[in-house]
């Protein structure tokens, strides 16, 4: 069984939080850098999948572009179910806004590189 996270509680003595990294400074939470960093390892698992599919010269463009589209929301609902994971937690007012910032920010960040990829399919099959 994995212990509890420890993150934002000072450790006795030293200063730090007790995961051994320097004070989080004020504005800042553990748990959003935590859920950031899992939406952008989701984020970038989009980019190379997608990178794949538009280097593939075995199909046409309806299937790229539906491959593209398939992978997109297939990303996209992942990182809602990473936050809503991360939002399950016992977490304070301030921990849960700056959730959903770094939610909306990193979905705004997979539909603007959604829509390049689009775009780089239609220009690769000559449609763009």
């Amino acid at each position: 069984m994995r212990p509890p996270p420890f993150h934002g509680f000072p450790a006795i003595d030293r200063g730090v939080t007790a995961a051994g990294g320097a004070p989080l400074p004020e504005g800042h939470s553990a748990l959003a850098e935590q859920a950031g960093a899992a939406f952008v390892e989701s984020i970038d698992a989009f980019g190379c999948a997608a990178t794949d599919e538009l280097l593939r010269s075995d199909v046409d463009r309806k299937a790229a572009r539906a491959n593209v589209v398939t992978l997109h929301r297939q990303r996209r609902a992942e990182i809602k179910r990473i936050a809503e994971a991360f939002g399950r937690r016992c977490v304070t007012e301030d921990d849960r806004n700056l959730l959903r910032f770094a939610l909306e920010l990193s979905l705004t960040n997979l539909d603007g590189l959604y829509k390049q990829f689009r775009r780089g399919v239609n220009i690769l099959h000559e449609k763009g």
